[in-house]
Formats: structure tokens, sequence, C-alpha cells
């Protein structure tokens, strides 16, 4: 992999606009199906919270799978979630999903240092979360402490599940490498996340302005949020194409013409 100029990061940007725009509501069906499997698991105690975090890399190879179909004018439709599922490199897929439940468990972890464990509490549902016990902890900057970590694990991780799915790597070498290329584009990737946090920041501010602080403007942010959320994924497919190639998506086999 090539030094990258830092420019290319907007480059990312553009070209993740570019593909949402191809099939904005096959890829937001991905996500909207990711969300709501996310939202059924979590309603089972520590279980379901903990096999979402295995999901995440099937989740992964499902949308960048719709990255790439929409990329080259194939249907994007929600049974794309199965695609990791059906992959030959299921056995791998599996590990990568224990390293990220892994991940999770030790940035869950280390936040007992700041609260004095009560987010684990929390999630174990022995404590509720606007209990007075809870208020008078360091709740709060525990949960962002823990999410800021996983977030950044799961950008280091982000190309570790596609490289596994289309170039067939065992978990490790998919991981070394996904890690590995995002810090050798440091540069580019800087300006992609400083980039999309302006987006973020130029829409809430302009929503604030049109609508004020009513109710209106939470009503119009969230679905904005999510709207440019599935637009940075799609950044997330064209950083994959630079870093690594395109991937080959296999075209469908069709029946000879003279087949009943």
């Amino acid at each position: 992999m090539d030094k990258l100029v830092a420019r290319e990061g907007w480059e990312w940007v553009k070209r993740g606009f570019g593909l949402f725009r191809k099939q904005p509501l096959g890829l937001a069906s991905l996500f909207f199906g990711y969300l709501l499997l996310t939202f059924w698991l979590g309603l089972v105690p520590l279980v379901g919270k903990l096999l979402s975090y295995m999901l995440v890399p099937f989740f992964t190879v499902a949308f960048m799978q719709g990255c790439a179909n929409a990329e080259q004018g194939k249907p994007v439709r929600p049974a794309l979630l199965l695609t990791g599922f059906r992959s030959p490199a299921l056995p791998s897929l599996l590990k990568l999903g224990v390293v990220y439940l892994a991940m999770a468990v030790v940035a869950i972890s280390a936040s007992t240092l700041i609260d004095g464990g009560m987010l684990v509490q929390v999630l174990l549902r022995q404590v509720e979360p606007d209990s007075p016990e809870a208020k008078a902890s360091s709740l709060g900057p525990a949960i962002l402490f823990t999410g800021f970590t996983q977030l950044i694990g799961f950008v280091m991780l982000a190309f570790s599940g596609p490289l596994i799915h289309w170039k067939r790597m065992p978990a490790g070498k998919a991981v070394f490498y996904s890690v590995f290329g995002i810090i050798n584009a440091t540069k580019p990737f800087m300006v992609f996340a400083l980039a999309w946090f302006g987006i973020s920041a130029l829409i809430s501010q302009l929503l604030f302005f049109i609508f004020g602080g009513s109710t209106a403007w939470q009503a119009v942010l969230v679905p904005m949020s999510l709207l440019y959320t599935i637009t940075a994924f799609c950044s997330f497919f064209a950083i994959y194409c630079r870093l690594f190639g395109a991937p080959v998506v296999e075209a469908v086999k069709q029946a000879p013409a003279n087949e009943a």
C-alpha cells in the first residue's frame, strides 16, 4: 500500500455521497435492518448485548456488499444482511466477532476505573440508569469513555470483515491489514474524520437556525443524522477500494436459454 496524500480523505467523503445517491433506499434498508436487529437483541439482558458486538463484522460485510452492488448497478436488498452467514469464510467471521466482543468487554471493564463499576451494573440491569446511585456516580463520563474507546476499535477493525469475506484472509491477518491500512493512511483519514465532523456540526447548526430549539428541530435532526451516518458508512467502501482494491462481485449465473 502506497502512502496517500491528505486530500484523498475528502475524495472518500464525496464518493460516499455519490454511492449513496445510486441506491439510497436499498442501502438505508440494510442500515435500518441492522438497527432493528440490535434493538431486538438489546431486549435480552447481557446476552443480547454481547451478541450485538459479535454481529458487527457481519453487518460490515453486508453493508460493504451492498455498496459493491450499488457501485456495479446491482440491486441492494435487505437479504444482503445474511451475506456474512452465507459466506464460505463464516468460521473466520465468527472468530472476528469474538475479537469485537473481547474489545468491547475490555473497554467496559476499563470504565470501572472511572465509575467504580456502575456502568457494568447498569448493563447487567442490577441498577437503573436513572436511579439515585447512578446519578451520584460518574456514569456519564464512563459511558463516554467506553463509547469513544469502542468507536476507535471499530474503526481500526472496519476492513477486517470485508478482507475475510472478499480476500479469504484468516481473522488474525485481516485484523493486521485493517489496522495497518488505516495507520498507513493517517493523514487522509484525519481529513476524512474532520470532514464528517464538520458536516455533522454544519447540518446541526443549520437546522437549529431554521427551527430553533423546538421539538421540530429534534424531529428533523434525528433522521438527518441517520442519513449522513449511512453516507459515512458508504465512504468506508471508498476507503476499502483505495486501500485494498475494488472487490470482484461475481456475476449472477443465468440459466441457458434452452433450459426448461
